[in-house]
């Protein structure tokens, strides 16, 4: 994959998935940039949407992504696992929570496997 300078993406498969394809990936930039995003307008968002709808006010440096499991209908179970993942990113990359957006996609009403996804970050 080319990019910019500066800029970095990796993915592994963490065990979200059961059937051993990369469910998390990790979209970095050395330097703090401006985002934009485009959400959805349904009344119930999932957790992510509304954790990175907040962070994406500040500039960003990484963006974490799962597949397997949307982290939706969790309610604030949800929202804890979201923020904990913009924790545990940040703090390997030596940078602050919120400039890290969190996606997820996959089985909507699951948890998410946060010892799975800590040990993969």
């Amino acid at each position: 994959m080319n990019l910019p300078k500066g800029f970095f993406a990796n993915g592994l498969h963490c065990g979200i998935k059961k059937n051993g394809k990369k469910d998390l990936s990790l979209f970095y930039s050395e330097k703090p940039c401006v985002a934009a995003g485009v959400f959805t307008k349904n009344i119930f968002k999932a957790a992510p949407v509304l954790v990175s709808q907040k962070n994406i006010k500040n500039k960003i440096h990484c963006i974490a992504a799962n597949s397997g499991c949307a982290n939706a209908c969790t309610g604030e179970r949800g929202i804890g696992d979201a923020k904990k993942i913009c924790e545990l990113t940040a703090a390997q990359l030596n940078v602050k929570s919120e400039n890290i957006l969190v996606a997820s996609t996959g089985v909507i009403g699951q948890y998410l496997p946060m010892d799975k996804i800590k040990k993969g970050i």
